[in-house]
C-alpha cells in the first residue's frame, strides 16, 4: 500500500520570448504527490554494470506525469533514469543525481 507523503517537483523547460522576442528556455515546477520505495538489491547491480547509479525510486500517479526528464526531491536534483507502468494508476520512476544536476 502507498502512503503518497512525498511531495516531488517535475521540471519542465519551455521556450518563451522575453520582451525583445528572444526565445529563453524557462524551467516550470509542478509538484505531485509520491510514495518512496527503496531501490531493490537487482535493480541497483543491474543498473550499475550499465553505469548507472540510482538514488531514487518514486511512484507517482500515472496520469500526472508528462514525459519531465528533471525532478527535484527532498531539495535535491535528479535526472530521470527510467519507468515503469506499474498498473493504470501507478507510474515507477527512478532517479539518479548528476554533478551536472546539483544547480551550481
Amino acid at each position: 500500500m502507498n502512503d503518497w507523503s512525498e511531495d516531488v517537483t517535475l521540471v519542465d523547460s519551455v521556450i518563451v520570448p522575453d520582451e525583445y522576442g528572444n526565445q529563453v528556455p524557462t524551467e516550470t515546477h509542478r509538484v505531485v504527490q509520491a510514495s518512496k520505495r527503496e531501490i531493490a538489491m537487482n535493480e541497483f547491480y543491474t543498473a550499475a554494470q550499465a553505469g548507472i547509479r540510482p538514488a531514487v525510486e518514486l511512484i507517482i500517479h500515472t496520469f500526472e506525469y508528462e514525459g519531465e526528464q528533471v525532478m527535484i526531491y527532498k531539495g535535491q536534483r535528479y535526472s530521470l533514469i527510467r519507468t515503469y507502468q506499474r498498473n493504470d494508476d501507478e507510474l515507477e520512476i527512478y532517479l539518479e543525481q548528476k554533478v551536472s544536476d546539483d544547480g551550481n
